[in-house]
């Protein structure tokens, strides 16, 4: 398949871009050699606040990264989503010599490091299986140890409340909820097919599924995107596969360890998200 990345960047952490763009091009290679991959087109957005130096940022990039790509500079920061939206409504769906039955699409954090088979392993899953939506990865934290899980399940506003004010997890019917949230109470070294919800670190689908969604809900600055993807891909019949094979290490924190602004568009966004999906007060 021919794999379409677009990752946006807002704090443009010259050590941290590079080493993911060293992971992602690794794993591309292997997706390569398993002729999974027939060509791969990068789009690096800069949507943050001051000018970057264009010689400096393209030699970076040039100089890790082994496949072809563009580097969109000085892009208006529309929220995740929005600046996301620049690249899949503007540039992917306008592209009338795509092939859609043998592209996919990949929406991706700069601080991710998909590990050498992670690409090769999704792109499989989508070719092999028509119905697949997302795949969602295995998540580690950035030393590959501890699970940090991407797939969730539909929240509540107690475990999301736990989740922003860390002492609640001290009471145990709000750890109960918490884990039933991130699947732990199956086993996250097995396969499953039809996990609710996906992290937006690493949103991989094929071009239709993207196509028909028509991108990210820019009713979301930040956060809820993802969830709102996810929902909204069930909505139109496809059922999101978590494939623990398929391994990435993410350095991201949840807004619960962020500043009060961050904590704000949390808030913010999780009223817009329960609003069009539903409430829930306690279930998970």
């Amino acid at each position: 398949m021919k794999l379409i990345i677009s990752i946006v960047v807002y704090n443009w952490e010259a050590d941290v871009l590079r080493s993911s763009l060293v992971a992602l091009s690794r794993s591309l290679d292997v997706a390569d050699s398993r002729e999974e991959l027939t060509s791969c087109e990068l789009w690096l957005s800069y949507n943050g606040p001051g000018k970057l130096d264009e010689i400096e940022s393209t030699n970076l990039v040039q100089g890790v990264f082994s496949w072809p790509y563009r580097l969109l500079l000085q892009q208006p920061n529309l929220g995740y989503g929005g600046t996301n939206n620049l690249v899949l409504r503007n540039r992917v769906f306008t592209d009338k010599a795509l092939d859609p039955g043998k592209t996919a699409i990949l929406v991706l954090n700069p601080d991710v490091w998909p590990e050498p088979d992670a690409i090769a392993i999704a792109l499989a899953h989508l070719r092999s299986d028509p119905q697949v939506g997302l795949v969602c990865p295995r998540v580690l934290d950035r030393d590959g140890e501890v699970d940090t899980p991407g797939h969730k399940r539909y929240p509540s506003l107690a475990v999301l409340a736990a989740r922003l004010l860390s002492p609640l997890m001290r009471i145990a019917a709000f750890r109960h909820l918490n884990e039933r949230y991130e699947y732990r109470d199956t086993s996250l070294a097995a396969a499953r097919l039809g996990v609710e919800l996906c992290s937006g670190c690493f949103l991989m689908a094929r071009y239709d599924y993207w196509k028909t969604l028509n991108g990210f809900d820019e009713r979301f600055f930040m956060y809820f995107e993802d969830f709102d993807v996810a929902l909204r891909g069930v909505e139109h019949g496809w059922a999101h596969l978590y494939e623990p094979s398929v391994r990435i290490l993410h350095a991201g924190g949840g807004a619960g360890q962020k500043s009060w602004q961050h904590r704000g568009w949390f808030v913010r966004s999780a009223w817009t998200f329960f609003s069009r999906h539903g409430w829930r007060i306690w279930r998970v």
